[in-house]
């Protein structure tokens, strides 16, 4: 798929049908997607959606979002020939790009074949903004062949109109994964399934700790064995960023001499620390977190979506390290509905605080469920910025 070529049934039962491409590196981008993937297909009942996505984790959630409404595909290398094999199959009616994915070749064919190019969800972070002004002449005459730029912030807006974009085709539509914050909150049953699975009661103290990078497991144990000297009731569950690395974490868990229970397989009884061995199910063990810990921050990663915690009313704690979501971040830090620490004494002083004091941890997470409801909307901006280039005057042929 990546050099262009896609299975013949699937290109087949698109064949005459002018697609909505959307494009979404992966999970997180997909994730954030849902929403406007569900409005697109209602809004657009006749037009087949084309996912594509970059990862094995994107392309796996994808399927399951694109189910009977279209297709999940692996996005093209960019390369001419690559770009035009799928060009060639799908035959896109827009072409839409979460987040940062602008790919040169694919921009520059695209705007030659007059399909409309749009940037949704659009950030730009501090290190895309110090790199593209490297080749700035280049990045520059690459925006200007964008229809429409959907910023997340006016932040992200501002980096990008100093980058050269045209004014004109700049707006801030908001973040959708405020939206999708709800879309993925699980469901009562769910979250007692998972209770269920690693033998919990819900009066159980329980620190998850979700999408975790290589590093921060080390330090989230150390911290564990501090809080467990003085409350040895309570229990740590991680939940490694990329499964390729449950083994690793396995072992590095015994190593610390700690009795570890994985989510794919009975648990024994007494187990100290859970590893969330399976895909897609982190926001079902959040909701039986006393507090949470957002991975890929405390390593100059730039964190992990801090939202699906959020939205269910769960007090977090987060390193230095969020700038892939510094506007999410700057509103719950202004509405104190989140902890940041900067090392890993702070990490242990932290959890422990809000473990010893649950009202106060408890109101902290309202405040952060608040915000995942205020802040909702981006999903229709978006679609009604979107509707002048879905008319039937404005596709080509």
């Amino acid at each position: 798929m990546r050099l262009g070529r896609y299975p013949r049934e699937l290109v087949a039962s698109l064949q005459g049908k002018r697609t909505l491409w959307v494009h979404a590196v992966s999970v997180g981008e997909v994730l954030s997607a849902r929403p406007l993937l569900t409005v697109l297909t209602q809004t657009y009942p006749d037009a087949p959606l084309v996912l594509s996505t970059i990862t094995p984790g994107g392309f796996e959630v994808g399927s399951t979002q694109v189910e009977r409404l279209g297709a999940c595909i692996y996005f093209p290398l960019d390369l001419r020939s690559c770009v035009h094999r799928a060009f060639a199959a799908f035959h896109p009616r827009i072409l839409l790009l979460m987040e940062s994915e602008l790919w040169p070749m694919t921009v520059h064919l695209a705007h030659r074949a007059g399909i409309p190019i749009v940037v949704v969800n659009g950030r730009i972070s501090p290190r895309t903004f110090r790199r593209a002004q490297w080749v700035q002449p280049f990045f520059t005459k690459m925006l200007h062949r964008v229809d429409l730029f959907l910023m997340q912030s006016q932040e992200d807006a501002d980096r990008l109109l100093a980058l050269g974009a045209p004014a004109a085709r700049v707006h801030v539509a908001g973040n959708l994964k405020w939206d999708a914050s709800l879309t993925t909150r699980p469901t009562p049953q769910a979250i007692q399934e998972s209770a269920a699975r690693f033998g919990l009661h819900q009066e159980e103290t329980v620190i998850v700790a979700g999408s975790t990078h290589r590093g921060e497991e080390a330090v989230l144990l150390r911290a564990f064995r501090a809080i467990r000297t003085a409350s040895p009731q309570v229990r740590l569950m991680l939940a490694p960023r990329h499964l390729e690395r449950v083994a690793e974490v396995e072992t590095l868990i015994r190593q610390e001499g700690w009795m570890v229970a994985r989510a794919s397989s009975t648990p024994t009884a007494g187990w100290d620390v859970g590893l969330i061995d399976v895909f897609g199910q982190l926001p079902q063990y959040y909701g039986l977190a006393s507090v949470v810990y957002i991975g890929g921050s405390l390593i100059p990663h730039g964190g992990q979506n801090p939202l699906e915690a959020a939205s269910l009313g769960k007090p977090m704690v987060f390193g230095p390290s969020m700038h892939n979501f510094a506007s999410i971040t700057h509103q719950l830090f202004a509405h104190h509905a989140a902890r940041q620490v900067n090392s890993a004494d702070e990490l242990t002083q932290t959890l422990q605080e809000l473990l010893a004091h649950p009202r106060e941890a408890q109101a902290m997470g309202a405040r952060a469920q608040a915000l995942t409801e205020q802040f909702q909307g981006a999903t229709q901006r978006t679609l009604n910025a979107l509707k002048p280039f879905l008319t039937p005057s404005s596709s080509t042929t």
